[in-house]
């Protein structure tokens, strides 16, 4: 599929939309990251990702990690397909309705300490 540009499109900047751009470097995506109270530097991805790990401190991280991902790329997508401007705001509200679903297919033994994650960060 040929796009006429392959820049960012969360906030105009004149940078190829890498993945480790779009989920990482991206201001957009660091601002989604900071309001769940994480910080994302813009090294390796795999530095990051152990970052994060350190940084959540549960045995859930994966699905933290993964549930913002997705909204941060749903945000993008709402953006492109639709022109609904990206808003940190509505990642978060995003991330909370779908982390709420993540709880509903979760292992018995991680339902409460999800939930109690879920609202104490969010």
């Amino acid at each position: 599929m040929y796009l006429p540009d392959y820049s960012c499109v969360c906030y105009d900047q004149v940078v190829e939309e890498s993945l480790e751009h779009l989920f990482i470097q991206c201001h957009f995506a660091r601002a989604c990251w900071n309001a769940l109270g994480l910080f994302v530097s813009q090294s390796d991805p795999f530095i990051t990702l152990v970052q994060l790990k350190v940084q959540l401190g549960v045995p859930f991280f994966m699905d933290i990690i993964i549930v913002m991902c997705w909204c941060i790329w749903m945000q993008r997508n709402d953006y492109i397909f639709k022109g609904i401007q990206p808003s940190v705001g509505a990642c978060f509200h995003h991330f909370r309705k779908e982390f709420a679903l993540v709880i509903l297919r979760a292992k018995a033994r991680f339902k409460d300490p999800m939930s109690s994650w879920l609202t104490a960060h969010v």
